[in-house]
């Protein structure tokens, strides 16, 4: 790739590189310092924006059903969000890799800023959908460029660093998410969980636009847009089954067979197109053959399933089986998610300071084992500090193991190949997760009413149907009135007895949790060790036309 020497879009120019980098090296190796850094917090808040608003409607929703009505619609503006801002990001990197990361990254702010507007605007629970999908877009493009942006920027040596510190701003936004939703819609009002994207995405344009050079590749290049079109196809239905099934529906409902069997037919439609497409593929299939590629694919989606397991079913656990108060829910995954901070942070640091790869990632997923294992030893009884201490262990995995793989492809394909490389890790994550949470609440919502059924086996229908009734104060007190209505003083016995069976059901899925990261720790002890090499080692064996992977 070669640095455009235009300026970029914004009109000013960015201060000239020191000098020009020489092929199939970081474009951007060479910038000054300082700008370096304008550019990092512009993607940083770029990426703010887009995990802010992935959980920070979370505690707005029941305020929005109330304003706008559609609660048989109410998890369509979390569905629309995720399947958007999914199946985009494989084309996306690929587009990035040929025409540069710059209008993708502006254009992604600029439609994540339109989507969030006409979201606060809406009059309805179908616009709101409509416009959360503009979000998801945006999204989208800005999650397929940031860390391939930090490719462009730094030597294998330095990203280290940088991608922990934006994989902690991540995991910082999926902190703070719900306690700003809940206090704009407190304070202000709902429509405001969309209006504070507004400031923090006019900050970010300008900085983008001003500071960063538009990188495009010198090589002519084609795009495989048959393979581009089938994989968004193939994505949709695959999301949508897993977001559906064992959760909406069940598993054998028309609706989520139709979901799998379209899935499957325009997968079979990308591999025929990539076998055709060769290097100009979206996705191309040569990079399966790359065992860190491989590896790293693997161990991710894996990851993904652990990860946004843990995330969806440790309120639930903490709420519903502990009876921590739902007025504070926006706190319940704090100590996680802290946990993934200061791992990611950590993990970079190690990395920049000569640490390999290989031996983070075991350790990383050592304790991924580890923290799923602790906390399928908790029940109802268990101390609040114990429960914590816990998820902390499990955030300090999943932010060790979170940025890792990522760099470790960056460091085994060729920089033309950048963008496919790191789209297609938040892809598998996101896909990862999204079959885990799939699979994981199909298990506990019939693990509860089995266990349910066995304590009483006749009535209490709602309650076997739908555990998140211990979750809703007023839910649960409406249950409780009825059961009180015909068996006056049984009510407290009934629901700590749900409580248990809730319990018991959800320790058993974090067991599952373990023995799935055990077997990714397995799949990682295969990465070969791949070396993060300096500014100065990039350049001498670029000279010397040397691979940039050493398998050990």
């Amino acid at each position: 790739m070669a640095d455009d020497s235009r300026p970029p879009a914004g009109g000013a120019s960015p201060a000239a590189p020191a000098r020009a980098a020489p092929a199939d090296l970081p474009p951007g190796l060479f910038l000054p310092h300082r700008q370096k850094i304008f550019i990092v917090s512009a993607i940083m808040l770029s990426l703010f924006l887009a995990a802010l608003d992935s959980t920070i409607m979370s505690v707005a929703m029941p305020r929005v059903v109330s304003d706008l009505g559609g609660l048989d619609l109410f998890a369509w503006p979390f569905t629309s969000y995720l399947l958007a801002s999914t199946v985009i990001v494989p084309v996306v990197g690929k587009l990035s890799d040929v025409y540069g990361r710059k209008p993708f990254l502006l254009t992604g702010i600029a439609v994540f800023l339109l989507g969030s507007v006409l979201a606060g605007l809406s009059e309805s629970m179908t616009a709101l959908i409509g416009f959360r999908m503009v979000q998801g877009l945006g999204a989208g493009f800005i999650m397929a460029n940031v860390f391939a942006t930090l490719g462009d920027l730094f030597s294998p040596a330095e990203r280290g660093r940088w991608v922990g510190a934006v994989s902690g701003t991540f995991a910082l936004a999926s902190v703070i998410g719900p306690l700003v939703g809940g206090a704009l819609t407190d304070e202000l009002s709902w429509r405001w969980v969309f209006y504070i994207n507004v400031p923090v995405a006019l900050v970010a344009l300008p900085v983008v636009a001003i500071w960063m050079p538009w990188f495009r590749s010198p090589r002519k290049a084609r795009i495989d847009y048959l393979g581009g079109a089938a994989v968004i196809a193939a994505g949709v239905p695959l999301l949508l089954g897993f977001s559906w099934a064992g959760n909406q529906y069940a598993w054998t409902d028309p609706r989520v067979v139709i979901c799998f069997l379209l899935a499957a037919a325009f997968i079979a439609l990308f591999v025929w197109a990539e076998r055709r497409a060769g290097d100009w593929a979206v996705l191309p299939l040569a990079l399966f053959r790359n065992r860190v590629f491989l590896v790293s694919s693997l161990v991710t989606i894996t990851l993904g399933f652990a990860m946004f397991g843990a995330i969806q079913f440790m309120p639930l656990f903490l709420q519903g089986a502990q009876g921590v108060s739902a007025t504070n829910s926006g706190t319940v995954t704090m100590p996680m998610m802290i946990g993934i901070v200061v791992g990611s942070v950590a993990a970079g640091q190690f990395l920049s300071r000569g640490v390999g790869l290989r031996p983070l990632a075991l350790a990383g997923g050592a304790l991924m084992v580890v923290g799923p294992a602790l906390l399928a030893t908790l029940d109802v009884d268990s101390s609040r500090l114990l429960t914590r201490g816990y998820m902390v262990v499990m955030g300090l995995g999943v932010g060790v193991g979170l940025p890792l793989y990522g760099l470790a492809i960056q460091n085994a394909l060729p920089h033309r190949l950048l963008g496919v490389g790191t789209a297609s890790t938040q892809f598998f994550r996101q896909v990862g997760g999204s079959v885990g949470v799939a699979i994981l609440g199909s298990l506990m919502a019939s693990g509860f009413s089995r266990e349910l059924s066995r304590a009483f086996p006749d009535g209490f229908e709602t309650l076997k149907q739908r555990p998140q009734t211990l979750l809703d104060p007023e839910a649960l007190e409406r249950f409780r009135a009825s059961v009180e209505a015909t068996d006056p003083g049984a009510a407290d016995a009934v629901i700590e007895t749900a409580r248990g069976a809730l319990a018991g059901t959800l320790t058993e899925l974090f067991l599952i949790g373990a023995g799935v990261m055990a077997l990714a720790l397995v799949i990682a002890a295969f990465l070969p060790s791949v070396r993060a090499r300096t500014s100065a080692e990039l350049v001498r064996d670029a000279d010397a036309d040397t691979p940039s992977a050493e398998p050990g």
